[in-house]
């Protein structure tokens, strides 16, 4: 049975591989469960509501905050995200960890609440790489310049996590991030 105080959190800057290394944890360990966070930003091309994120208005977001709906969130780029309490409440009924990929400052309001678990922090191994294939990302919405500071914030905020994971090679983070799991949430 899952703890019902521990998450597990992972953050990192946009195009580090954030969600390439969740969807392989998803599937290789039964034990934890990615919550469906909201956002008020339009779909993506193949992105489904209530699987990817609740598309949701900024009125209907807004209304979820007044009524403490929402357990972190943030805004980026003119847009909300957040993660709807229900989310993560359905996870733990289920007896297992809820996952929450999110940013640094999302990170930050859950510790501000009160939630434990673990944080681990997705670092590229090379920042100018990243940042090239971020230019070169014909996903990438809003203006790039703040794209490219938002890593550089990103980065500087990888201390306050307890974990930094160095996305160097798939596999090998990929076990060190159940490496982690084994030593610090499932125990």
């Amino acid at each position: 049975m899952a703890n019902p105080d521990k998450v597990l959190v992972v953050s990192g800057p946009s195009g580090v591989g954030k969600t390439t290394l969740c969807d392989r944890l998803l599937k290789d360990e039964p034990r934890v469960k990615a919550c469906v966070t909201a956002t008020t930003r339009a779909p993506r091309p193949g992105e489904t509501d209530g699987k990817d994120y609740y598309f949701v208005s900024k009125e209907t977001f807004k209304n979820w905050l007044e009524k403490d709906e929402i357990i972190e969130h943030t805004e980026l780029y003119g847009e909300f995200y957040g993660t709807p309490k229900k989310s993560v409440d359905e996870i733990f009924a289920q007896g297992c960890y809820p996952l929450l990929r999110i940013d640094v400052d999302g990170a930050e309001n859950l510790r501000n609440k009160g939630y434990k678990g673990v944080f681990i922090f997705i670092m590229p191994p090379n920042v100018q790489a990243l940042k090239e294939r971020l230019m070169k990302r014909k996903t990438a919405t809003g203006d790039m310049k703040k794209r490219l500071a938002r890593v550089d914030e990103e980065l500087k905020r990888s201390s306050e996590y307890d974990f930094r994971v160095v996305n160097d090679d798939l596999e090998k983070a990929l076990k060190e991030m159940k490496g982690i799991l084994a030593s610090k949430l499932f125990k």
